[in-house]
């Protein structure tokens, strides 16, 4: 029997047990688990009906409570009734008009299970998997659904933070303390998002500041020297609203090389601001700002495993990188229900990576390099509202965009500077009809300087056979392109050969899945099956000179077809009062266009979060089990590369909280409790068990509520 059979049989099975144990019949699903709103699964502009205030916090340190994997019921409008809380600033979609496959970690689950690097939240969830060359402060990519990382398009508060460089994103320089929600929108998506969205997008929300005059503050430590702190201020009303949060990490890390004494340590700084301001009653101006900036350890890779091949191998070799994001947009609404929105934005991001090398081969010690990555956008998006009359429940939601895009990349030690320009034009239709249908199609050209004119599309369905259905059908199927780098065509790098004739990578790819809500909404099962086709995918051949025995590697476009399916499997219940569950499961096969299976990609991944909350509220229990299957790497010698095989791992990590007094917390958690030795790059190692403990505090000015509640 073939590993997808068996992944078959077990969803099946899945699903075949949770409708077995739903012995109440299906009628009136009424949600009990919170509602799940996604903002950057459609082109329209989110809607800014007014919230429902009844699930406002009460306490001042409750914050926002929302859905990790799935959705169930139907909140009364299009914005998520926690949409002014801290912890949660989405405004969009209900995930159950949503075709596209999705999932969602909120800030609330991000702050039970102490998560501090972004990278951690998304750990196996459906179609997720995650790559780190050892520490914290070292290189971590995200790849989804068997795609490249630079296939994984990042969006932080709407703005694109690839690099334009080598078009990846680094998770290791994103902390978590400002982040409200994250999303990930799985599946091609350059119809909304343009070059880099193929396997999926991942669109991260931070607090927007809404509620009373609150501060925050928060200090930890713990195992290699770590040390961990945050300071927050946040307030405000539909009408002017704000939140600053300066974040921290210090450590002095662990030894990367799999030999050796040296500490490989790092330290990170995070200042993030989002506001927004009525300027008029129908016209609003928001604003986010962001600046990280990350100083690490690194180790040269000239060590020798017991077979001969290359590992990491200590050496004082230091790195940095600074991040700037921002995004400025102006809001108009030209009808007083909100009707027709159109919003004018200027937004960008730069990445400057710097690196000193201080090993004793090539690059030789004391050689310094730096490369700068930039991005500005400038853009025009407007969204008309269509009602049916007569209060038929039909809505239409038409969406255009024009937006014109400027890259750059610098090296600046070589005098080396590269620019390209695209102009993009984008159209969207979404429909909505009798709260059992939902359908959204959207088509983009971008038109470029250096390639060829590009058009992508997508389209998007999700169907509830009648009211009081426990199913859902989603499905979506769209098209995708991925430009090459200005790294891969053009960049100056110690035996690389850049490779000016690249043709962007192309793609189209489709799911299915169907939704199921168990025990009158206190559980929810969502199984799915995607398919996807990439044509021209750049990979990269090592080689070495016959002349001067040197080694060297250089891009090129495979010719073929490289396919990726599996099946994703995503569940969330509430047990009894306090007690959540949740429950991912993948299977993936991602092959090369000649048959051969992709690095790093595990055919069999999932993971188990349980919450537990009791003592009124007070204490909170959390366990996370996450699963890594057998994957293959490649090993390098100074000749040659083989595949060979990573063992399978469990990560597991608890944590736990008690409310000494109303606005203190004292909390604890172990990461890796089972002391797994593992890799998730060969030949860089990675973290041992590790415990840390802090307090947190909260101080909300009461005298603020009210006028926060409009009251």
């Amino acid at each position: 029997m073939t590993n997808a059979h068996c992944a078959l049989m077990m969803t099946c099975a899945l699903v075949t047990a949770g409708a077995g144990m739903s012995a109440a019949p299906a009628v009136a699903q009424e949600a009990v688990l919170p509602p799940v709103v996604v903002e950057g699964a459609t082109l329209a502009i989110p809607s800014k009906k007014p919230s429902n205030k009844q699930n406002a916090p009460t306490e001042p340190d409750v914050e926002a409570s929302g859905g990790g994997t799935s959705a169930a019921g139907e909140p009364a409008s299009d914005v998520t009734p926690s949409s002014e809380t801290p912890g949660n600033s989405a405004e969009g979609i209900q995930s159950g008009k949503v075709g596209s496959a999705v999932s969602v970690v909120t800030g609330a689950e991000l702050k039970d299970r102490q998560i501090r690097h972004a990278a951690d939240a998304l750990r196996s969830l459906p179609g997720v998997s995650v790559s780190s060359q050892g520490g914290p402060q070292s290189l971590t990519v995200v790849r989804i659904r068997g795609a490249e990382s630079n296939q994984t398009l990042v969006l932080i508060d709407g703005v694109e933070v690839n690099q334009v460089g080598d078009g990846s994103f680094d998770f290791s320089n994103l902390l978590v303390d400002d982040i409200a929600q994250i999303e990930v929108i799985r599946g091609p998506q350059s119809g909304l998002y343009s070059s880099g969205a193929i396997g999926g997008v991942i669109n991260i929300l931070t607090n927007g500041g809404k509620g009373p005059l609150t501060f925050r503050a928060r200090g930890e430590g713990g195992s290699f020297g770590t040390s961990n702190g945050t300071a927050s201020v946040s307030g405000g009303t539909d009408r002017a609203h704000a939140s600053l949060v300066v974040s921290g990490v210090r450590t002095d890390g662990f030894n990367i090389s799999p030999e050796g004494p040296e500490e490989d340590g790092g330290d990170f700084t995070t200042v993030s601001f989002t506001g927004g301001l009525l300027v008029l009653d129908n016209l609003k101006l928001d604003v986010s700002l962001r600046r990280a900036t990350r100083d690490g350890d690194r180790d040269g890779f000239f060590g020798f495993d017991a077979a001969g091949f290359l590992t990491a191998s200590d050496d004082p070799s230091t790195f940095s990188t600074d991040l700037s994001v921002g995004r400025l947009a102006a809001t108009l609404d030209t009808f007083s229900d909100g009707r027709w929105t159109q919003q004018l934005y200027l937004q960008g991001s730069e990445t400057d990576n710097s690196d000193f090398s201080q090993g004793v081969f090539d690059p030789p010690a004391g050689t310094k390099s730096r490369n700068i990555s930039t991005l500005s956008e400038y853009g025009y998006l407007t969204t008309y509202r269509l009602d049916a009359g007569s209060g038929m429940p039909v809505q239409h939601f038409l969406t255009g965009l024009a937006v014109h895009r400027n890259e750059g990349f610098d090296q600046p030690l070589l005098s080396r500077d590269f620019e390209r320009d695209r102009d993009s034009v984008a159209g969207e239709i979404r429909g909505e009809y009798f709260n059992a249908v939902s359908l959204v199609g959207n088509i983009r050209r971008d038109f470029n300087e250096g390639f060829e004119d590009y058009t992508t599309w997508r389209t998007t369905a999700s169907l509830r056979p009648w009211a009081s259905s426990p199913f859902r059908l989603h499905t979506s199927y769209g098209t995708g392109v991925k430009y090459p780098s200005f790294a891969e065509q053009f960049g100056d790098f110690p035996n690389f050969i850049a490779n000016a004739n690249l043709l962007p990578e192309e793609a189209k790819g489709w799911d299915a899945g169907v939704e199921t809500t168990l025990w009158n909404g206190n559980a929810v099962v969502d199984v799915t099956y995607f398919d996807s086709d990439l044509e021209n995918e750049i990979d990269t051949r090592f080689f070495v000179d016959p002349v001067t025995g040197e080694f060297f590697s250089t891009p090129f476009n495979r010719t073929g077809t490289s396919t990726r399916n599996g099946i994703e499997v995503q569940a969330r219940a509430q047990l009894a009062t306090g007690l959540t569950v949740g429950l991912a499961y993948t299977y993936l096969n991602a092959e090369e266009s000649d048959g051969t299976q992709e690095i790093r990609r595990p055919p069999h991944s999932g993971r188990m979060d349980v919450n537990y909350t009791f003592d009124n509220e007070r204490a909170n229990f959390n366990v996370a089990a996450i699963y890594n299957g057998d994957m293959d790497d490649l090993a390098f010698s100074f000749f040659d590369t083989v595949v060979t095989t990573l063992d399978d791992y469990w990560l597991v990590n608890v944590a736990a909280s008690y409310k000494l007094s109303p606005g203190v917390e004292l909390y604890g958690r172990v990461e890796n409790a089972l002391n797994e030795d593992y890799q998730e790059v060969f030949g860089f190692e990675t973290a041992d068990i590790a415990a840390y403990a802090g307090l947190r505090f909260t101080y909300v000015e009461e005298a603020t509520r009210a006028w926060a509640e409009g009251r």
